[in-house]
């Protein structure tokens, strides 16, 4: 050591920081133990005699270190400078400059046994912050090779990963090849789809909506069969469900067809009838008017007889216990019953009855059941009973025919009938030859009405000689008076010729009008009323025209009359004035009709010259209105104490007004609940006024989601969950 200290101060002049810094590297490498200090290598050396001398000091020229050239010096300190100044890339390059730099100084036979520890320190010095970042680096790119695992294999961080680009490579798969995708979702997009319905069936219905009708459209022209036998089964219910909601959608849509059905066989009904009428001064007519007197019936009932008449179907003799058919009587021009099945449900009407509606201890039996213009009549005894399927009404002489011939079978074959199991050969033919000649008694009752004896005749001649001019006087006499009546009530009937007294007559086959009106308009007026009531007569219009000036007293007495008339009428409030001519109306009605009615009465009266009408439009209102709390349907106990008694005294002052019950329900975010809340909070106010004697058909309910009149959506929120309450015409 010494001697590189010599030979560094003999052959370079350092500077002083340089010196500083050779220094501390000294002392450095002294730490380290790398060398010996000269103070140490001194005083280790033991003290010896002369003696010892000689070996001293060959241990000493042993131990020193043998000279170090300058530029060895120069190369280790620019070294150890660039060292401190810049950071090697890599510790393995520091480690080879260290141990370059200590072989300068000491060989590797002299370091000490903690020179590990010692090169440790001096790498720890030297590079120990380039560790540091470097392990750092190494720390976090291990961190994120464990986040890239983890997103690998965990499914939901992988899910999420790949998410943001599934629709892009979803869109080139289908752009690719179709089909496979096609193939791949086929199987699964029914459960999909119906997955989808149980979770949000609203949003799947408006999702689908817009393509259901053109779906069903399209599959009615392919397959109208399979589509009809889809929809049938539900047709019943949904009419059903349409006639609760809305009745009077279902009466417009089938009044054509049903109209017209019944028109028809009611045109067809009352042909018959009218041709019974012509026929009643002929001899049938007067013999169904002796009829029906000594029958103690009305002639009309006897016409409805004849236009409907009787006819037997089917005649079955039936096992009162078994139900089994005994003997089976058909019309062979008609449609053959199921007599097995008729018997069955006749015998099991009849326990039904006999058990369950006859009291106990009498003794009754059903005797007739009718349905439509059809009747099956019961004749019971024995162990067996008849059922006859008939028309029309039977008459007296067959149901005594009927009876003795059904006791002439229980009387000779009762045992063959108790005992009767099914066989039908065990059934004697007399039977069946019996129940037939009772099959012909209609036609036979027929012929007999068609055959008259010649006392009959003569008799009907004398009287047909007296009673036909006296009835064809009475029936024209009836016609014209009918006519006359009809024509008068039609006159009558308008308001401005009510204040006028008219008369009908007919003379000369001509309708006579006379009578005095003031002016030519209302003449022609009456004349055409009498020509739509009766267009198939001339009309002799007499009637004078009188020009009478007004008495002012009489025009104010009619004004007065007329106020009254029309004050009668409801929904009509006036009160008039007339002064020189003019008359004021003032005053309140329910309809625009009616204001207009009210002026055009007032001119029509003599001496009114201009009529002011000032009458106000104004609708029936009921201002009350129930209120609900959110998302309930339920009415209040002060509503049903007090609001509900205050419309049903409104309905009971008006009768002929009816109420449109309007449930409100304001929710733009769920429609279609909105409108069902309405309708039922609609239903709860019509089900308290139906308890209290409110008659349903009054009582029509509507649903709205839009917001209550005057109210808007500055107002409180409970202010739209109400009903509003409209009253309206019954005729509309």
């Amino acid at each position: 050591m010494t001697q590189v200290e010599n030979s560094i101060s003999q052959f370079v002049d350092l500077k002083q920081e340089e010196a500083a810094q050779l220094d501390n590297l000294v002392h450095l490498l002294v730490e380290l133990k790398i060398i010996e200090s000269p103070e140490q290598s001194f005083s280790s050396l033991p003290l010896e005699t002369n003696n010892s001398y000689e070996f001293l000091t060959e241990e000493i020229e042993f131990l020193q270190l043998s000279p170090v050239p300058l530029e060895v010096c120069e190369a280790y300190l620019e070294s150890t400078f660039n060292s401190l100044s810049h950071v090697p890339s890599s510790a393995k390059s520091a480690e080879e400059e260290l141990e370059k730099s200590v072989e300068i100084f000491v060989p590797f036979d002299e370091i000490p046994d903690n020179s590990e520890d010692a090169l440790q320190k001096l790498r720890q010095i030297l590079v120990g912050h380039e560790l540091a970042l470097l392990n750092n680096f190494i720390n976090k790119i291990e961190e994120k090779i464990i986040k890239l695992e983890h997103q690998i294999y965990e499914p939901k961080e992988l899910i999420n990963l790949i998410l943001p680009s599934f629709s892009e490579l979803l869109k080139l798969k289908i752009a690719d090849s179709k089909e496979e995708i096609i193939e791949i979702i086929a199987p699964i997009i029914d459960r999909t789809i119906r997955s989808r319905t149980e979770q949000d069936r609203t949003s799947m219905s408006e999702a689908i909506a817009p393509a259901i009708p053109l779906a069903i459209s399209q599959q009615i022209i392919v397959a109208p069969e399979e589509v009809s036998d889809a929809i049938a089964p539900a047709m019943g219910r949904a009419i059903k469900k349409q006639i609760e909601i809305e009745q009077n959608i279902v009466v417009d849509a089938l009044y054509p067809i049903i109209g017209s059905t019944i028109a028809k066989y009611m045109a067809e009904t009352i042909r018959a009838i009218n041709r019974q009428v012509e026929e009643t001064l002929s001899v049938e007519g007067i013999k169904r008017k002796i009829r029906a007197k000594l029958q103690g019936v009305s002639e009309a009932e006897l016409i409805l007889k004849e236009a409907l008449p009787f006819t037997i179907q089917a005649i079955f003799l039936i096992h009162k216990t078994s139900g089994l058919i005994i003997s089976n009587i058909q019309r062979s021009d008609a449609q053959q019953l199921e007599a097995e099945m008729i018997a069955g449900m006749l015998t099991a009407i009849r326990s039904f009855a006999n058990d369950c509606i006859n009291q106990s201890g009498s003794i009754t039996e059903l005797d007739a059941i009718e349905y439509g213009t059809s009747k099956i009549i019961l004749e019971v005894a024995g162990y067996c009973y008849l059922a006859f399927v008939i028309q029309g009404e039977p008459s007296k002489n067959f149901i005594y025919k009927m009876r003795h011939t059904f006791s002439q079978i229980i009387k000779k074959h009762g045992n063959l009938i108790e005992n009767f199991d099914g066989d039908l050969e065990t059934i004697p033919s007399e039977v069946h030859t019996l129940l037939e000649e009772l099959k012909e008694t209609e036609i036979q009752h027929k012929n007999k009405k068609n055959s008259f004896s010649p006392l009959l005749i003569f008799s009907l001649t004398f009287i047909s000689s007296i009673l036909i001019p006296w009835g064809f006087w009475q029936y024209h006499s009836g016609v014209i008076r009918s006519l006359e009546n009809q024509t008068l009530l039609a006159l009558t009937s308008t308001p401005e010729l009510a204040v006028y007294r008219l008369t009908v007559q007919v003379e000369h086959n001509k309708l006579k009008l006379t009578g005095r009106l003031p002016n030519q308009l209302l003449r022609q007026k009456a004349e055409q009323i009498v020509k739509l009531t009766s267009p198939n007569w001339l009309i002799d219009n007499q009637i004078l025209l009188v020009e009478v000036p007004a008495d002012p007293v009489l025009a104010a007495a009619e004004i007065k009359r007329v106020t009254g008339v029309l004050n009668q009428t409801e929904g009509i409030a006036i009160s008039s004035q007339y002064v020189a001519g003019k008359v004021s109306v003032e005053g309140t009605v329910n309809r625009i009709a009616d204001a207009q009615t009210i002026t055009h009465a007032f001119e029509q009266i003599p001496g009114v010259k201009f009529v002011s009408s000032a009458v106000r439009v104004e609708p029936l209102q009921i201002e009350v209105r129930f209120y609900f709390q959110p998302d309930s349907a339920n009415l209040m106990k002060a509503d049903l104490e007090q609001k509900v008694k205050q419309v049903k005294f409104f309905l009971n002052q008006h009768p002929n007004q009816h109420l449109k019950i309007i449930g409100y329900s304001y929710d733009h975010s769920s429609k279609n609940t909105s409108q069902k809340l309405g309708l039922m909070r609609a239903k709860a106010v019509q089900q308290a006024l139906i308890k209290l004697g409110i008659e349903p058909s009054r009582l029509q309910v509507i649903s709205r989601t839009n917001l209550p009149p005057g109210i808007d959506v500055t107002h409180p929120l409970w202010l739209s969950r109400c009903v509003v309450l409209e009253p309206i015409n019954k005729q509309f």
